[in-house]
């Protein structure tokens, strides 16, 4: 919804605050599904010997690519404008939801059980 408002200069849906109730909603489901995901999944998915280093890895690679969105974000949005950079994102979204296919699950298991599938 926030891709076609850009698209079609639509501004006025839900009485002229449509785009800032669409971002809020994006920004409230993405903090309470995928965007805790992330960390539940790098404190549970390394064996022992190396949970450190993969926990340091993949907190330093989520920050590294977050710092990267919010500089490229206006560059990518001046350049070819609100709907197709909020158009990506959403198709982004939507390849995120393969990554269920790829992760294990770990509820109820321990360390030992849990395999990574590759």
């Amino acid at each position: 919804m926030l891709s076609k408002a850009f698209f079609t200069n639509n501004f006025t849906e839900l009485g002229g605050y449509g785009v800032m109730i669409y971002l809020m909603g994006f920004i409230a489901f993405f903090a309470f599904s995928q965007g805790a995901v992330l960390w539940v999944v790098i404190s549970e998915i390394f064996p022992n010997k190396v949970r450190s280093k993969g926990q340091a890895l993949g907190s330093f690679t989520h920050w590294i690519f977050a710092a990267a969105i919010i500089w490229g974000f206006p560059v990518l949005n001046n350049s070819v404008g609100g709907g197709i950079s909020f158009g990506f994102f959403a198709v982004m979204m939507v390849l995120h939801f393969f990554c269920l296919e790829i992760l294990p699950e770990t509820k109820g298991k321990s360390l030992e059980e849990i395999i990574w599938k590759l």
